[in-house]
């Protein structure tokens, strides 16, 4: 039976602030490197020099802001996060020289690095259960939504106010953050302030920090077959690029579309998928993903043997159909498999070992699809297909070796209901 998530004004703050969060970033992310230059002045090479060495020190901050949730909890490792990005994007307009924007730059991005567990833990303390899949759920739709809304938004203050319109986006991004720490702080108290590790009473504390971690070889594994998942994931904006425009011959506005067809679905499908799967085993519902995911590969690969023109369009679409499907089977299962995995006094280090997915693959991407592609494109799709079937064939496997209740919803005895809320 369906359980929703706590309906009480945390939840729904929490979801407003992830809202506003991502509206901020979507009139940022897709002009990145355009917005950077347009608003410091500096010549496009030194911020592209710029903005890789901020990400490299970023990486630092996902095993930092493990400890630091296990320490003094979700919400204020979060909220700090959402502070300093308003500041940084602040402070964007005042840069003038190449170390002053590695220094605002690398802050950020550091920030950025730390809010994936810190949201992901928060969610984890909020719901449990087939609520907490739901939760998850609902945050990838409002955070899809509302980066399509920024998009557009981002165009129009482009094209409406010039150079200006780059200093407003900057203004209104440090708006967005500061507006979603508000949100986190106006409820009452959800978890105990000196970490997640006193969530649940009669528990004791988990010790031995990221050793504990990494020596807990089912979750390891666990990890091991998200790396794939994330590759493939990365796909769409870093490999697609390198294929569709140079390889197919395709438009550019073409990639639009496609991305514009991704976000909408993303967004509208994520709860209706997550009723479908909310009897599957998180573990059996992730290879099913995985299985989708590699023919979305093979239907990528093989547009280049199809005509050029409508049959070729027809073909890329057809196959971002079916990876947008992969990303809404995967999504909630692999994020609820994570978090009910981790002991709550340790899962901060957890989920920021499980983000770390994300952090490394940002940086082997790109380098990784460059050169498959320009070895033999269809590379750029067979090879994170074969790391994805190798990690699938395990998962069923892996789930008699994960905790139960993290694999399956736990079910009250005779009441047919999952668990709700954590706190």
């Amino acid at each position: 039976m369906l359980v929703s998530p706590p309906r009480d004004r945390a939840v729904r703050l929490f979801l407003v602030g992830m809202f506003v969060d991502a509206l901020g970033n979507g009139l940022y992310v897709p002009l990145t490197l355009l917005f950077i230059q347009r608003v410091t002045g500096l010549p496009m090479p030194v911020v592209g020099l710029g903005m890789t060495l901020a990400a490299t020190v970023a990486l630092a901050a996902n095993p930092v802001a493990g400890v630091l949730i296990d320490r003094f909890g979700t919400r204020t490792v979060l909220v700090g996060t959402y502070v300093v990005r308003a500041l940084g994007f602040a402070l964007y307009p005042l840069v003038d020289g190449f170390g002053p924007l590695v220094a605002v730059a690398a802050v950020i991005a550091a920030a950025d690095r730390a809010y994936y567990p810190a949201a992901s833990s928060h969610v984890a303390v909020l719901a449990r259960g087939e609520g907490r899949d739901r939760l998850y759920a609902m945050q990838a739709t409002a955070r899809n939504v509302a980066f399509g809304l920024g998009g557009l938004l981002s165009a129009a203050a482009v094209s409406l106010a010039g150079q200006t319109g780059f200093a407003l986006i900057a203004g209104l991004n440090a708006v967005s953050f500061a507006t979603a720490a508000a949100c986190l702080l106006l409820p009452r108290r959800t978890e105990n302030p000196r970490g997640t590790g006193a969530l649940e009473p009669g528990k004791p504390r988990e010790r031995g920090g990221y050793r504990r971690v990494l020596a807990d070889r089912p979750f390891m594994g666990l990890v091991t077959a998200e790396g794939a998942f994330t590759l493939t994931h990365l796909l769409l904006p870093v490999g697609m690029p390198l294929y569709v425009v140079p390889v197919l011959g395709a438009s550019p506005a073409l990639l639009g579309l496609l991305y514009t067809v991704n976000t909408l679905l993303v967004a509208a499908g994520q709860l209706p998928v997550r009723r479908w799967q909310r009897r599957a085993r998180r573990t059996h519902a992730m290879a099913l993903a995985g299985a989708v995911f590699v023919l979305a590969c093979g239907l990528y690969a093989a547009t280049a043997l199809l005509p050029a023109g409508p049959p070729r369009i027809g073909g890329l679409l057809a196959a971002i159909l079916v990876f947008t499907l992969a990303e809404l089977l995967h999504t909630a299962p692999a994020a609820t498999l994570a978090a009910g995995t981790a002991p709550p006094a340790l899962r901060g280090r957890y989920l920021a070992v499980h983000q770390m997915t994300w952090s490394v693959g940002q940086v082997v991407a790109p380098v990784a699809f460059s050169a498959l592609a320009g070895a033999a494109p269809p590379l750029m799709w067979a090879a994170p297909a074969a790391l994805l079937a190798v990690a699938c064939a395990g998962l069923p496997r892996l789930s008699l070796r994960l905790p139960a209740e993290a694999v399956a919803a736990p079910v009250a005895a005779g009441s047919g209901r999952a668990h709700g809320p954590a706190a």
